[in-house]
């Protein structure tokens, strides 16, 4: 059937003896096959769009279901990943990988790794700030917000060694067991903390241990300080030194056990 606008073609330019009207007719319905051709054309282009815009958005969608996101809220949280890898994340802080390759994470907040020993596949940890890699070790990573409103991320090696570099720069640093640097938003290079704390006052929030290799007593009783929130002190203990572990138990037991070792008397206090 013809369309309404093709008839009122043939009524408005009919002139007698000037237009052969099956003539006209024939031509008016080859314009209607080419104009009903074009359609289907681009119903059937539209159709592919859709297509692909569908396509799209299922890889889109399955590449993102692959994903993961992990939080810890008002406590410690420990994640393990397939690979063997363990990561324990402070209060308010989250990591993020793929759960087809957990050797690349990306975190936020403060976090100690204890990853597990890959030379084919170094482990990758990534923020807008920083790259760092490592085949397998220790260390702490924690982002911290500074008074100006930027943020601030020190990486500490608690065993083995790291690559670290600026998200923005060329020329990384390895940071070896003790070590500790820092990278400000927007810098360039890491730099190094000359005065780096123990391992027990970066790591024992995660680890729940302390680590004591002939370390003198005061700075023995300074991280107990510190952790348990109280102040040690100890008349005599000039000297002394310290080879031993303990478990983040109560500080009372930990005291009574070097009074025990050292022949000492710590007293107690309160901040």
């Amino acid at each position: 059937m013809l369309m309404n606008k093709e008839l009122d073609f043939v009524a408005r330019y009919y002139r007698k003896g000037t237009l052969d009207v099956g003539k006209a007719y024939r031509r008016t319905l080859e314009k209607a096959g080419r104009r009903s051709s074009v359609r289907r054309w681009i119903a059937v282009a539209a159709a592919v769009a859709v297509l692909l815009v569908a396509g799209t958005t299922a890889l889109l969608l399955s590449r993102q279901s692959t994903a993961m996101t992990i939080m810890a809220e008002n406590g410690n949280r420990t994640v393990h990943l397939a690979d063997g890898t363990t990561i324990t994340l402070a209060p308010h802080s989250s990591v993020t990988y793929d759960k087809a390759d957990c050797r690349s994470v990306e975190l936020s907040g403060k976090a100690y790794l204890n990853i597990r020993h890959d030379e084919a596949h170094p482990f990758i940890i990534t923020d807008e700030d920083y790259v760092i890699r490592d085949i397998g070790t220790q260390l702490v990573v924690d982002e911290t917000a500074l008074s100006d409103g930027r943020k601030s991320t020190s990486v500490y090696v608690v065993a083995g060694s790291v690559s670290l570099m600026a998200a923005h720069g060329e020329k990384g640093v390895v940071v070896g067991k003790g070590d500790m640097y820092r990278i400000a938003a927007g810098s360039v290079e890491p730099r190094r903390v000359s005065n780096a704390p123990s391992v027990n006052a970066v790591a024992v929030w995660a680890t729940h241990e302390f680590h004591f290799s002939a370390t003198p007593l005061s700075v023995v009783l300074r991280d107990l300080s510190d952790y348990y929130g109280v102040t040690l002190t100890c008349a005599g203990g000039e000297g002394k030194r310290l080879p031993a572990d303990f478990h983040a138990d109560s500080v009372t037991t930990i005291v009574g056990l070097i009074d025990e070792t050292l022949d000492v008397r710590i007293n107690i206090g309160r901040k």
